[in-house]
């Protein structure tokens, strides 16, 4: 199946058809626009109103239902949702069988399922995804599609929600719907189990349809949908990926708007795993993207579509040998016109919490850092890469027969040396990491490589000279700790370019300090400046804003389920003592802030915009909160916080932007990316497109 032609991004609305609140009534098949489908639905029908009282349709749907196939399409709205509700029933409502039913029901948190139960049958089938709906969108209730497919041939229950497969299930024993045992009652808004009205629902269906057949994928696909968001990045795209995460937006001085993002292919897990970094931009105010390409990747093991297991024995594997990159961030440099993207580089199986902390991976050698490398046999780090990428022999300081190109590959003589690619897949309820026949470039980041770094985290910089049409090869960046301390940790998100000189600033992170990246020549050379935060194990994840020339104020997440804020006065110099913003929660891990200072007049002051979640239980309750910025002592008032969704939906990493016709544009991890039972979940990074009045309502 193509896998793109589900998710589209052109959202076309359905006019519902009036009806009595409450009273059900058949609609014509060609009343209701459902695509292109090769058969006709067994019933039709819409504008329902669920207020916590259930629609029987039992006489306009049961003589009808037969076959071992159905599919059921739908349309609804539930903004103000029930903790659990059911969409949709079918039942036997007599005594004593109150475990023979099917339900679509969804959650508050925006979880979908459906329940296949027939007790005489012993079938008791719960398939459900969370992160699957929108409940509002600039204070409307946002109108979900649901399709959800029951194939007796294949043995799969598939659920699709806005055009996004959310699950797809195969059983060895396969229940039609249809042939629960006894089923006397269809029902909306409620499952009646013995008579009573149970799981009551909240909300709208504006239009439902049924068909004795299991639709195809591409039938589902020519659905309309009423989207509020599109997919930048998704699953099945040219990244081969199947799951993303840690999103950036950053708006070129040429109009173009240009998006970064993990590429990851071992599930949603941070390094250790395969993760590229992958770019995509848009010319026309986010309203269509290109094609993704890489910025950085690496070929160690293969791009693969793989669908990690999300069920409690195989959800926490991880790909153990993998080299990787991870949190990226973006500037445009103004004197030369490139834009500089720096992210984390991990070796071969190395991520932030076994990476040596005490080992920056570089020597010191007459004031100049080289890389240090150990070659397979030895126990030490023996070897550096000198001038021209030459790999000296320390233990005698002469030259190799090795060297090392721009890519980190190994060559011996001149002739590049090669490994073998891995892949992986699930095998015997186990994840295995094997090899596929393909040799590619030895590189010093590789498990297999003759020569390797030390198992430390880096910093990686690459270029554009096209504004992200493509991109250099990437460089380390040098050590800012000195020799005997692990590379700090970038900030994803956005750099800091200052307006009134050339200044480029990245924010980076270590235990007990913010450390700022500062280069004056576009990226050529940097040097460090720190600030000291009170707290020791942080992700001090921070974003920058200039509020005036020379002004920098960094919002950072802590640990005390606060935003922190500090201030440079001097140009990123030297920093405040850190203070915290009142009226916005975090959790006490915390979440990414994003933060822009917007180019217009708000309320006749100038403005911050910081998107993150607001809550304390969890990271969802997304929220954009504009503050105006007092000119006087450069205080900001929080005056308007705007819901990107309901309360109790997840809201992660986030990135926003200011548009070149000055709307917001946010990229954001829809789904609580902390939460274990909320890990591998596709196409949750979805873009919206807000007005500023949206924000300020």
């Amino acid at each position: 199946m193509n896998k793109r032609g589900l998710y589209s991004k052109l959202g076309i609305s359905v006019v519902g058809i009036s009806l009595l609140m409450g009273v059900p009534t058949l609609i014509h098949a060609n009343e209701l626009n459902y695509g292109q489908l090769s058969i006709s639905p067994i019933f039709q029908g819409g504008s329902y109103q669920l207020n916590n009282k259930s629609i029987d349709i039992s006489s306009l749907l049961l003589d009808k239902l037969s076959g071992e196939s159905q599919t059921v399409v739908m349309k609804f709205k539930a903004d103000e949702p029930n903790s659990l509700q059911a969409l949709f029933g079918l039942s036997n409502s007599k005594a004593d069988f109150k475990n023979n039913y099917f339900s679509i029901f969804m959650r508050d948190s925006g979880e979908i399922g459906v329940e296949i139960r027939d007790a005489q049958k012993g079938i008791n089938y719960l398939f459900s995804r969370p992160a699957s709906l929108w409940g509002k969108h600039k204070g409307q209730a946002v109108e979900n599609t649901l399709v959800f497919v029951s194939d007796s041939k294949d043995k799969t229950y598939t659920m699709y929600v806005n055009g996004i497969e959310v699950f797809s299930e195969t059983v060895d024993t396969f229940l039609p719907i249809s042939n629960i045992n006894g089923i006397d009652k269809a029902t909306l808004g409620a499952v009646n189990r013995e008579g009573k009205e149970h799981y009551l629902a909240k909300g709208s269906i504006d239009e439902i349809s049924l068909f004795n057949k299991a639709i195809s994928d591409q039938e589902v696909s020519t659905i309309p949908l009423s989207n509020p968001f599109q997919l930048i990045f998704q699953s099945g795209d040219s990244t081969q990926a199947n799951y993303f995460r840690i999103p950036t937006l950053y708006t070129l001085s040429s109009g173009r708007v240009l998006s970064s993002i993990d590429a990851r292919y071992g599930g949603t897990h941070d390094s250790k795993s395969k993760i590229n970094i992958a770019t995509s931009y848009s010319d026309d105010n986010g309203k269509t993207w290109s094609e993704p390409i890489f910025a950085m990747k690496f070929n160690d093991y293969e791009e693969q579509l793989v669908y990690w297991p999300r069920d409690n024995k195989l959800k926490n594997s991880q790909i153990s040998g993998s080299a990787s990159f991870i949190d990226s961030s973006i500037v445009e440099d103004k004197k030369s016109g490139k834009t500089i993207l720096l992210a984390d580089v991990m070796p071969a199986g190395i991520g932030n919490n076994n990476a040596n902390k005490a080992d920056s991976g570089f020597k010191e050698i007459n004031g100049h850092y080289y890389l240090k490398l150990k070659k397979n046999g030895d126990n030490d780090f023996r070897y550096t890469v000198r001038e021209n990428g030459v790999v000296y022999d320390e233990t005698t300081n002469k030259p190799t027969n090795y060297t090392i190109n721009d890519k980190y590959e190994v060559l011996e003589g001149g002739k590049s040396l090669t490994v073998e690619q891995y892949s992986v897949d699930f095998d015997s309820g186990s994840l295995r990491e094997r090899h596929n026949g393909k040799q590619v470039p030895m590189n010093v980041f590789y498990k297999d490589s003759l020569f390797k770094v030390t198992p430390t985290n880096y910093i990686a910089m690459t270029t554009s000279q096209n504004r992200g049409e493509s991109w250099e090869q990437f460089k380390l960046l040098p050590p800012f700790l000195g020799e005997k301390h692990n590379g700090t940790y970038l900030c994803p998100g956005q750099g800091l370019a200052l307006k009134s000189s050339n200044r480029l600033i990245f924010a980076t992170y270590t235990s007990g300090e913010l450390t700022y990246l500062i280069s004056d020549d576009s990226g050529q050379t940097w040097k460090k400046s720190s600030a000291s935060i009170p707290f020791k194990n942080a992700t001090a994840e921070a974003q920058m804003v200039e509020l005036r020339d020379g002004v920098i104020r960094t919002f950072f997440r802590t640990t005390t389920g606060k935003i922190a804020y500090m201030t440079s006065r001097d140009s990123g110099e030297t920093w405040s003592e850190v203070s915290y913003i009142d009226g916005i929660q975090q959790t006490s891990y915390g979440t990414q802030v994003s933060a822009i200072k917007y180019s217009q007049l708000i309320d006749g002051k100038e403005a911050v915009i910081l998107s993150t979640p607001n809550s304390r239980s969890g990271r969802k309750g997304g929220q954009l909160v504009v503050g105006l910025v007092n000119k006087e002592d450069d205080s900001i008032d929080w005056k308007y916080h705007y819901d990107i969704d309901l309360p109790s939906y997840g809201y992660a990493y986030s990135a926003i932007t200011e548009l070149p016709n000055h709307h917001i544009g946010v990229l954001f991890e829809k789904y609580d990316s902390w939460s274990r039972n909320e890990l591998h979940l596709s196409n949750v990074v979805q873009y919206i497109d807000l007005e500023i009045n949206d924000l300020t309502k």
